[in-house]
């Protein structure tokens, strides 16, 4: 049997590394890698480090002695490993967390690494995730981050990323409002169930990515991770974990809601079969009584009208017309049409 050879996806780009070091005391400020790693911190201080594209070795290995890794956690951070992840260690904690879930099918999430070790916070994603950036661009000025620690600080990037999760959810709802629309409008070459095809499949990929993570959120309450926190970073993770449930939760609503728009389209399919059969009905017992009168009329039998008179015709196709009109006004009387 031949070999398939493995396909080889792009070139990951070099790593864009950026450090800041928040000071409750004074400015924060942008830092060297190399500056940052020898730097003694405070209390009220806390260094950033984030990682976009593939880290080299070599600034893995200082990272990682800076932050007292372990050889798998150094080596995952180079091979840019996908999916959630959680690991405990003595001196840090490692998360992996999904952003962005609701891509293209074509596309993964995005997935982003967290760890935090003393006041030292690491994060890692081969491309560029909206998270991370809406996140420095809000504590661009604030001088006070450096006060807490490094376990609060991933906990509010990882709220971040349940937030995202919220609005995906709402981007759902507001494309279902919109089939609704759709449905209900009269236009008949509205393709609407292609469309709802396509978002219950959108749906489906969301919720699988967030079951997955379950059990990494799951970890936040257990008495094992409250080891390697404070209390109060503790207390912070579980209400980020009954986020993320309900995220999840709003995940099936929303698979509810659109199961409600294709019923709607359904309702509107069947009734606009219905409008078209009581067309055709009409249409059929409008032409009945001059099918029936002209069959009566071509019977080989004398009837009581001259057949070599040109008003005998057209006082039979008055007549056609009569019966016609009389079939539509009791249609409309009894609201048929």
């Amino acid at each position: 049997m031949a070999m398939v050879p493995p396909k080889i996806g792009p070139k990951p780009a070099d790593a864009k590394i950026s450090v800041r070091l928040f000071d409750a005391d004074t400015t924060d400020r942008e830092l060297e890698l190399a500056t940052a790693l020898r730097r003694r911190l405070t209390d009220r201080q806390l260094l950033w480090i984030d990682v976009e594209g593939r880290l080299d070795p070599d600034p893995a290995k200082a990272i990682a002695r800076r932050m007292h890794l372990t050889d798998a956690t150094r080596d995952a951070l180079v091979r840019q490993a996908a999916g959630p992840h959680i690991a405990l260690h003595g001196p840090y904690f490692h998360i992996r967390i999904a952003t962005q879930a609701d891509r293209d099918s074509s596309e993964s999430p995005r997935w982003l690494d967290l760890l935090a070790a003393d006041n030292v916070v690491l994060s890692s994603h081969p491309e560029p995730v909206d998270v991370v950036k809406k996140l420095d661009e809000r504590i661009e000025s604030d001088t006070t981050v450096g006060a807490i620690d490094a376990a609060a600080f991933v906990r509010t990037v990882v709220d971040a990323g349940v937030t995202s999760y919220f609005r995906a959810v709402d981007s759902i709802e507001e494309a279902v409002d919109r089939l609704d629309g759709r449905a209900l409008s009269p236009d008949r070459d509205e393709d609407v169930l292609s469309d709802l095809v396509a978002l219950r499949r959108r749906i489906a990929r969301l919720r699988r990515v967030l079951s997955d993570e379950r059990e990494v959120f799951a970890a936040f309450g257990a008495a094992d991770f409250s080891e390697v926190t404070t209390l109060h970073d503790a207390d912070g993770f579980k209400a980020v974990a009954d986020r993320f449930e309900g995220a999840l939760r709003t995940v099936e609503d929303s698979r509810d809601l659109l199961l409600g728009s294709f019923d709607v389209f359904m309702t509107r399919t069947a009734q606009r079969t219905n409008d078209t059969m009581k067309v055709l009905a009409l249409a059929t017992v409008l032409l009945l009584p001059g099918s029936l009168i002209a069959g009566l009329l071509g019977m080989n039998v004398d009837i009581p009208l001259p057949k070599d008179d040109p008003r005998s015709f057209w006082f039979v196709v008055l007549l056609i017309g009569v019966l016609a009109i009389l079939v539509v006004v009791y249609a409309r009387i009894r609201r048929w049409i």
